[in-house]
């Protein structure tokens, strides 16, 4: 595999960059992509990672450097002890319980010297970091190295939060129920308290939430963004003019991944069994007839109180839609739907499944998803149409852009989330009834079916030569050459923007 051209056809020397994202699935995931994506275009790459991450993600990276690009992961142990966290857990979604999550949070804001010195030791050209990994944006500042934010989720989302810290319409609602318009965006988006990310994580604070977003803005030189102009372009522009940094929109990244083993491995490669569970789910996806299927999944974090989980099954086994149910709780019991999967019409996964390959899947009808930024850029890559249920965090204004304006799906009815490891409280939030229903129509609908095939074609474009992500992975490496140059003194000049978008 060579490098695509870019840095290959340029006189420079090979930028190098790091990526490091927050250890949990649905970071590490799409920066995996992102790194092996820059590499292809001739970046020299390193992808730092804990070492449950590494384990995890290092096949296709071993595949890529196999095939000749320069790329690597360095992995950090995480320090446990030091924060009190017991039970060797260096991934989120690895957590047994919630209680957990504040030891963990700490250990990960330890990792912070330990990458200031890997930065000292064997300095880059550019770091891509999370942006929920603030330091990792001010490390061994007297290095100088430019910091690109990679936002973790799309410019609407980023714009709605932006615009909810700022103008805090919220405040002017009678109850968590009335409907407020979000002011300053390209479009009218109206959201409730209920489906605030506020509202959904514990503990959170308006003023925390400001200055965090303020931090990443001064720190960073620009935002890499796992979007792409058809789906976003309006809002690509918002976000750059409000925060007066250039966005570089480079996705979707998960089109980096072929059809092979890296796809089938995506997020487990390494793990006994992963494999064979893929080829399980795979196998029976190949009896169903296309588009027949509706593959329900809801992120490597979510955990419905048990009152949900039995609602949901139900509801799916009574749609009399075929399903591939993936129950993220291995534990989590079930409820009785023994008729749908002994007659072939379910299948249930406990963990985890190949999700990619699953959603480029001919059987595959539509996706129920809590609308994590990387399962809509997944589903839009594979021109699958979603079946909303936002859970917490921004899922919701996810929500409002697939379903409100892209059109690409419909909603499931969650008027509101679950508090992020209070779940258990939370009840029940769409019922059996609901959900049955929900999923024949959806499986029925061919307006969204059209517009999510439509969007499956602009974004396999977009990242083809001369596509606008492409372009833009071109436009974020010129910058860090540009940078490098004047860092050493041979030229000057204003700051690179984007490619168009």
């Amino acid at each position: 595999m060579r490098p695509s051209s870019s840095v290959a056809s340029s006189r420079d020397a090979p930028p190098r960059m790091y990526f490091i994202p927050f250890p949990t699935p649905g970071h590490a995931l799409p920066m995996s992509d992102l790194a092996r994506l820059f590499a292809s275009r001739g970046a020299d790459a390193t992808l730092v990672l804990t070492r449950a991450n590494a384990a995890r993600l290092g096949g296709p990276v071993a595949r890529a450097a196999a095939a000749g690009l320069r790329i690597r992961i360095h992995a950090l142990t995480l320090p446990a002890d030091a924060a009190g966290l017991t039970g060797g857990h260096e991934s989120a979604d690895d957590l047994p319980n919630r209680e957990l999550a504040g030891p963990f949070a700490i250990a990960v804001d330890l990792l912070a010297p330990l990458f200031a010195d890997l930065l000292r030791s064997k300095p880059a050209d550019a770091v891509v970091f999370d942006g929920v990994l603030p330091w990792a944006a001010t490390a061994a500042p007297e290095l100088g190295i430019p910091r690109y934010a990679f936002t973790g989720t799309g410019c609407f989302a980023l714009s709605v939060q932006r615009a909810l810290l700022l103008h805090r319409p919220q405040d002017g609602a009678a109850s968590d129920t009335e409907p407020f318009l979000v002011p300053g965006l390209p479009d009218a988006v109206r959201l409730t308290r209920s489906r605030l990310a506020e509202a959904t994580l514990p503990g959170a604070d308006s003023r925390e939430f400001l200055n965090r977003m303020y931090n990443v803005e001064r720190a960073t030189a620009g935002w890499v963004v796992n979007s792409f102009a058809y789906l976003e372009r309006r809002y690509m522009e918002h976000y750059e003019k409000d925060t007066g940094k250039p966005v570089f929109a480079v996705g979707p990244v998960c089109l980096v991944n072929g059809d092979g083993d890296d796809t089938l491995e995506r997020g487990r490669g390494g793990e006994a069994g992963a494999a064979a569970e893929a080829a399980r789910v795979l196998r029976w996806l190949d009896t169903k007839p296309a588009r027949s299927v509706v593959y329900v999944c809801f992120g490597s974090l979510t955990r419905f109180p048990r009152e949900q989980v039995a609602e949901l099954g139900v509801g799916l086994a009574d749609s009399g839609v075929n399903f591939v149910w993936v129950v993220g709780d291995k534990n989590a019991p079930l409820p009785d739907i023994d008729a749908a999967t002994a007659a072939g019409r379910g299948l249930v996964v406990r963990g985890w499944a190949p999700q990619v390959a699953v959603l480029r899947h001919a059987a595959v009808g539509a996706f129920v998803t809590h609308c994590g930024w990387g399962a809509v850029t997944e589903a839009a890559a594979a021109g699958v149409p979603v079946l909303a249920w936002p859970v917490f965090a921004e899922q919701f204004y996810n929500e409002a852009l697939v379903v409100g304006l892209a059109g690409t799906g419909s909603a499931m009815g969650a008027e509101r989330g679950y508090v992020w490891g209070g779940e258990e409280l939370g009840g029940v939030v769409v019922g059996r009834e609901a959900v049955a229903e929900r999923v024949r129509a959806a499986m029925a609908d061919e307006g969204p079916r059209r517009r999510a095939r439509e969007a499956g074609e602009r974004a396999r474009r977009a990242v083809e030569a001369g596509g606008s992500s492409y372009e833009a992975v071109g436009a974020l490496l010129e910058d860090v050459l540009r940078r490098r140059r004047c860092r050493r003194g041979w030229s000057g000049g204003e700051t690179a923007r984007a490619a168009p978008i």
